[in-house]
């Protein structure tokens, strides 16, 4: 107890000072490579979060550190912008991960029991921690690890989780089936081939997107006006699955980096790192897509923030339902925080998704069938091709598509690949 009392007089003593130096930015400064270590000032407390999630005896001071850690992550995201138009999607990006930050250090805050693995019934003695190491397994003591110090370990153990494999947070998540070589240097081999694959494809879409007539940096629409009903939609169905395909490409690619430095420099089993999609275009429902076809990366994240409250008032149709808009709220607050205007069009393609499933949920009770097949896929079709399309609309509106994603200098697609097509049509 004295040393939780000691913490919780220092984080209470930090934040008192602090907090009139952290207040929340009324006008952002310009984003250069001189200050850019400063929009990373919450990296510490932060981690030390993290850490202490690993630590009995901490839930006081894990509740007094959070307001300080949420202040320094809004603070670092709103007082920085980038002032190229072109790259607007670094501020967007660093907006999405500040929620997602925040909603971490609520999570290490809220629980009081800690940050629990599969297997443990309450976090280990801290002073039995040197030999808790070296008993464990021993490819968690291979690469950079075992040069680590335990305190700086486990900070970045839990401070980086995400999926959460092996922790109880993520119990119940779908992991998909692994489809790639079990052994080290073949997995290193093929998810580096796949990495490169996944960005050139990545670029190819959203180079592609930036030719659509009207689609600026400031703004455009997937539904051309120009055209007839007909071709407009079947247009706007294109792109947005052309977007899709791309949200998911990039989120492959990014992960697949992660799994490279996870498998390659901390020597983690290939089976921890399973693919991060479960074949999404084989759904058959659109319960089916979310819980087990699309990635479950912020699944713990999204019931913290609004599935368990919402259980807790309106039990399982609340906690759907609250769940889906945490990630509504996810996601347009994170375009939010890095600039753009607030647009509820968001929250409504979010929550629809909620009403669909509720929707098949309500068929199998009237009928006892699942939702499935060729019908299933179609209806899951409709809310993510159709109802969808108000989504991206709403991004591309706020400049989304025209701004690059990938800088243009390192763009083979706007570089080589659509200068070579233009060339050859020109030719024809």
């Amino acid at each position: 107890m004295r040393l939780n009392e000691c913490w919780s007089h220092a984080i209470v003593s930090a934040t008192t000072r602090l907090f009139p130096r952290v207040g929340l930015p009324t006008q952002p400064e310009p984003l250069t490579w001189t200050n850019i270590h400063k929009t990373q000032t919450f990296i510490l407390p932060y981690f030390f979060m993290a850490y202490l999630t690993r630590r009995r005896g901490t839930y006081i001071p894990r509740l007094l550190l959070l307001p300080l850690v949420v202040l320094l992550v809004l603070r670092c995201t709103l007082q920085y912008r980038v002032e190229n138009i072109t790259y607007g999607w670094v501020d967007w990006c660093r907006g999405l991960v500040a929620c997602a930050l925040i909603s971490k250090a609520v999570q290490f805050a809220v629980v009081p029991a800690g940050t629990l693995k599969v297997g443990e019934d309450r976090l280990p003695n801290r002073r039995l921690r040197s030999a808790e190491r070296k008993d464990s397994d021993s490819e968690s003591l291979t690469g950079v690890a075992r040069y680590l110090l335990p305190c700086i370990y486990d900070a970045l153990e839990v401070g980086l989780l995400v999926r959460g494999i092996g922790w109880q947070f993520a119990d119940g998540a779908h992991v998909p089936r692994a489809r790639r070589p079990a052994e080290r240097n073949a997995y290193l081999k093929q998810t580096a081939l796949l990495v490169l694959r996944n960005f050139l494809f990545a670029d190819l879409c959203d180079s592609s997107i930036e030719l659509l007539p009207g689609i600026t940096k400031d703004g455009g629409t997937i539904f051309l006006p120009s055209l007839s009903p007909v071709p407009r939609y079947l247009l706007s169905t294109a792109i947005q699955f052309m977007v899709g395909m791309f949200i998911i490409l990039s989120i492959e690619m990014h992960y697949d980096v992660a799994s490279l430095v996870g498998v390659g420099l901390f020597h983690h089993s290939p089976a921890l790192w399973p693919p991060s999609h479960d074949e999404p275009w084989r759904m058959s429902s659109l319960h089916e897509f979310w819980s087990k076809r699309w990635h479950q990366a912020l699944r713990s994240i999204f019931l913290t923030m609004g599935g368990y409250p919402g259980k807790w008032i309106a039990g399982d149709v609340g906690m759907l339902f609250g769940t889906f808009l945490a990630s509504g709220l996810f996601h347009e607050l994170g375009f939010h925080l890095g600039g753009a205007p607030f647009d509820i069009k968001v929250l409504i393609f979010f929550v629809a998704q909620a009403v669909g499933i509720l929707a098949e949920k309500t068929y199998r009770t009237i009928t006892g069938r699942r939702v499935g097949g060729w019908m299933g896929t179609l209806w899951g079709s409709m809310f993510l091709l159709g109802l969808g399309q108000i989504c991206t609309d709403s991004w591309v509106a706020r400049g989304a598509a025209g701004r690059a994603i990938v800088p243009p200098a390192l763009s083979p697609a706007r570089r080589f690949f659509l200068p070579a097509l233009r060339l050859i049509i020109l030719r024809l």
